[in-house]
């Protein structure tokens, strides 16, 4: 079973350590994660010309061909990012536009149907709003949507503009990944 993980903050801190603590826990049930740095990828912006509509492809050759084909391959995908004014930052962004292609694919041309992966979104926010986790559900919904995925949970902390993530919230993020995992292997 593998596990795709895009990471997107530029900062390796609280994000990433609550990232982190979700890998360990699907490693240590022999998950197999595949972890992409989102802020290190080269691809350009979507710029809406209906290419996929046509050929099911997009004609920009940039890395999202592999994050195309990553997807494409995994069970498990996991978004993972801080709240840049109430959403995910920029650099996922980018790449979830690029995702264009694998929608058209479901709901328009209809090529592509099953819905079989299980979706997760790590997130955390220096506010302490909670109002942001609506916004962030909402692009993590229709993002794995379109990958053939169920947005099963949300793991996320608030207001690290206050206080940093700690061993308790990492902890928390592993023993999370190792009942669903655990789950996930049992439901097979």
């Amino acid at each position: 079973m593998k596990a795709l993980v895009l990471f997107a903050s530029p900062r390796r801190k609280n994000t990433y350590l609550i990232t982190k603590g979700f890998i360990k826990g699907l490693e240590e049930n022999k998950i197999e994660v595949v972890f992409i740095d989102v802020t290190k990828l080269n691809i350009s912006h979507c710029i809406s010309c209906n290419f996929c509509l046509k050929e099911e492809k997009c004609f920009i050759k940039d890395d999202m061909d592999k994050i195309l084909e990553l997807i494409k391959q995994c069970e498990i995908l996991v978004l993972s990012s801080p709240v840049y004014f109430g959403t995910v930052t920029s650099y996922l962004k980018v790449l979830i536009d690029r995702c264009q292609i694998l929608y058209n694919k479901r709901f328009v041309l209809k090529s592509e149907k099953d819905i079989n992966k299980k979706g997760y979104m790590i997130f955390t926010a220096g506010g302490k709003n909670e109002k942001m986790l609506g916004s962030m559900e909402l692009v993590a919904k229709f993002f794995m949507l379109s990958c053939g995925a169920k947005l099963e949970k949300m793991i996320y902390f608030l207001n690290t503009d206050e206080r940093e993530v700690g061993d308790k919230e990492v902890e928390l993020a592993y023993k999370i990944a190792k009942e669903i995992t655990n789950n996930y292997m049992f439901n097979i």
